[in-house]
């Protein structure tokens, strides 16, 4: 502070007794999302959902003049924000000249950048005035309150700049902050060290003030008595800005949140120009910076990595989700603080690809990691494109492992709001404790379903006949067939068992030849039932399971058949076509 006037009834007021914070951001479709207090919003979705839009409407809501109007925008996503203020004019002065610049003008008492506008002593009295008639929107001292990072614009903060005038001349940007503080140059060059293991030197002895990658040898010398030699070894270190994209992004970032007091950091694409370790690492950063420095953080993000990284932090995490439904209207739903600490301790969000669904704008979960990959070819080769509703690219395949696993990923799937569609094999139906708990973890009634199910399946559920001489000769040559070079081992030993055990049991129809084994009675209820399926967003593989998709290729399962099957073309054949075509259908209905 530079002599300047506090007025009278500005005057005697306490910085630690203002506070201001976002209470509700309400979007188009009517959510309304709480951020939490000092913690971390983390804003997801596919592309062109709206996740930039969102920050930047949050920003430009924001700085809106007190009784002015609202910028037009073509897409209003934000259509209210709600702050919480706590203080008085008193004390919002004192922070103001506590965290920020101030100088005179005009008889005014200004705060912020001289000959840079900003805000002034009226509207410290305006603010509290207007927020007690109602109007929760900030005046022009956004810019004191709100820090907007985008990717573009932010790595301006770390370009040298002039010093200052005189040794009592306020600091006008961060270094000149890093200059005048050890804690927080200290606290940058351990980021920085933490995430590209590398060092950072604060070059104050020319004009420029900049930043530097790496550390002189010669121990620093007081500011009285900098040798030649010092000099030297400072201007032979290379300079930040002359270094990758990704640690001038991520330093570019860090800086302004180290160095200013902002309650509010909105922050677009942190992530941008870092490697995924990167991402993962200033994921931990920034939670760890909104829960030391008391912030509020919104961020949007396209990488699973940051996101990893947050929530392995300490910090309060909530996770807003946007969409655009086909018609294009907007879709949000956000993931409380508690409900999402819940999932995170859940193995198959924490250990699994899962989290990858949150940027995708359609899940299809699969048993295996081949059944993944058949329908992903089948899905980029489907014709015509143009009955493809969404690009091929936001349809996320997640394998399962089993089928005993697959309600487990729809039921979190479910709860981040992801739409979700399963394709187990058909032989699924031989349990009706597994069907049952799928059909439930999609919130559907299995009362509603279990008539049809009983009657369907109650063919396959008689008793078993003991296996033949022939049946064995049968497993054997079904199993290996196409394998014989491989070593036999106990692995090889359990397919034959396994395969017996179909080949005994009248559920091995099912998988043989899929809803064709179904007869009379029977098959009028399956196609109730598997049509039932499909409505929840169940489809079942009607032709039994993955193998039959190309069941004359001469082998019979495992690596070998997923790669003559792609060989022979069979991922653009009929059966997967009409297999994808199920799945596809159910987008124009919303599989959440």
């Amino acid at each position: 502070m530079e002599n300047v006037t506090i007025p009278a009834d500005l005057s005697g007021g306490e910085a630690d007794k203002f506070a201001l914070s976002i209470e509700s951001v309400t979007l188009e479709n009517g959510l309304t999302v709480n951020p939490p207090l000092n913690g971390v919003t983390v804003v997801v979705g596919g592309n062109n959902v709206g996740k930039s839009t969102l920050l930047k409407q949050i920003s430009d809501l924001s700085s809106r003049e007190l009784g002015g109007a609202a910028k037009p925008a073509r897409w209003q996503l934000v259509t209210d924000i709600r702050f919480n203020v706590s203080g008085t004019s008193k004390d919002l002065c004192a922070w103001l000249l506590a965290n920020g610049n101030s100088y005179m003008g005009g008889g005014l008492l200004w705060f912020g950048t001289e000959g840079q506008g900003g805000a002034h002593e009226h509207h410290v009295r305006q603010f509290f005035s207007e927020q007690q008639r109602g109007v929760d929107r900030l005046p022009s001292l956004v810019k004191e309150f709100m820090l907007f990072a985008d990717p573009w614009e932010r790595v301006g903060a770390i370009h040298p700049q002039e010093m200052r005038e005189a040794v009592e001349t306020p600091p006008k940007n961060v270094m000149h902050r890093l200059e005048g503080s050890v804690q927080m140059l200290t606290e940058v060059r351990e980021i920085c060290r933490e995430v590209f293991r590398l060092d950072l030197t604060l070059d104050a002895l020319a004009r420029m003030i900049q930043l530097r990658v790496g550390r002189v040898k010669i121990p620093a010398p007081p500011a009285d008595a900098i040798s030649t030699d010092y000099r030297r070894e400072v201007a032979s270190l290379p300079p930040l800005t002359d270094q990758g994209d990704g640690i001038k992004s991520l330093i570019a970032l860090v800086l302004p949140i180290v160095t200013a007091e902002h309650p509010v950091v909105l922050i677009d694409e942190p992530e941008a120009f870092l490697h995924p370790p990167q991402a993962s690492a200033l994921g931990r950063i920034l939670g760890g910076l909104a829960k030391k420095k008391g912030i509020q953080v919104i961020l949007a993000t396209h990488d699973k990595n940051l996101l990893t990284g947050l929530l392995s932090s300490d910090a309060e995490v909530s996770i807003v989700r946007l969409d655009r439904g086909l018609e294009g209207g907007s879709q949000a739903h956000q993931l409380a603080v508690e409900d999402v600490r819940d999932l995170w301790g859940d193995p198959l969000l924490r250990y699994t690809n899962t989290l990858d669904s949150l940027f995708h704008r359609l899940t299809i979960v699969a048993e295996a990691d081949q059944d993944c990959r058949f329908y992903a070819a089948a899905l980029n080769e489907y014709e015509p494109q143009s009955d493809v509703p969404i690009p091929s690219s936001d349809v996320l395949f997640i394998p399962s492992y089993g089928k005993a696993a697959i309600y487990k990923l729809i039921r979190v799937l479910r709860a981040i709001h992801v739409p979700v569609i399963a394709v187990p094999d058909i032989d699924i139906l031989n349990d009706e404790a597994n069907i049952s708990r799928l059909v439930k973890a999609y919130g559907a009634d299995w009362n509603l379903l279990q008539h049809d199910y009983r009657i369907s399946t109650q063919p396959f559920r008689e008793s078993r006949n003991s296996a033949t001489l022939r049946d064995v000769i049968t497993a054997v040559q079904s199993v290996f067939s196409g394998r014989e070079d491989e070593k036999y081992s106990d692995e090889a030993k359990r397919e034959v068992l396994a395969q017996l055990r179909a080949q005994e049991s009248p559920w091995g129809l099912l998988k043989k030849f899929g809803e064709s084994a179904f007869e009379g009675q029977a098959a009028v209820a399956a196609e109730r039932l598997l049509k039932h399926l499909d409505e929840i967003g169940i489809v079942l593989v009607r032709v039994g399971v993955l193998e039959k998709f190309a069941p004359t290729l001469g082998v019979a399962k495992g690596p070998a058949w997923l790669t003559a099957a792609l060989a022979a073309g069979a991922h653009r054949g009929d059966r997967a076509r009409e297999h994808i075509k199920r799945c596809l259908s159910l987008l124009s209905v919303s599989p959440e």
